[in-house]
């Protein structure tokens, strides 16, 4: 009996700029396709590298809240996203490879940093002599 792959899913959330309120869902890829999305940045730009990206996004979309300008779902298929602009598959890839790498998504609220300690808790005269000495 072994232990079966699961591949992790990860749900993007873009709540600021032109596309607040998109969620795009992605299964996790492997570390050899996480290598080759960090390979394209370094030495495989131009279209080939973007096409590379773009069909790795399609391949692991599994949802997204996409609609057209009727208001109609659109799949998330690689027709859907031929339609949209480059900036959004850069948005996903760059989303997509902080989540996969672990990074943390930032505190919904502004955290709390628990104050300062008062300063009459910290000794400032001078310490007895050793007796040692």
């Amino acid at each position: 009996m072994g232990c079966k792959r699961n591949p992790k899913l990860y749900k993007l959330k873009f709540a600021e700029g032109d596309y607040e309120g998109l969620e795009v869902t992605l299964r996790s890829v492997s570390i050899g396709e996480m290598r080759a999305m960090q390979s394209v940045g370094e030495e495989d730009s131009g279209r080939d590298g973007f096409d590379r990206l773009a069909d790795l996004i399609a391949s692991h979309m599994v949802a997204w809240n996409r609609e057209d300008e009727g208001g109609n779902a659109l799949p998330p298929t690689m027709e859907s996203l031929e339609d949209e602009e480059p900036a959004l598959v850069n948005l996903i890839i760059d989303k997509w490879m902080s989540a996969v790498a672990g990074v943390s998504a930032p505190l919904e609220q502004p955290s709390n940093s628990g104050g300062s300690a008062p300063e009459e808790s910290i000794p400032m005269e001078a310490l007895s002599p050793s007796l040692a000495s």
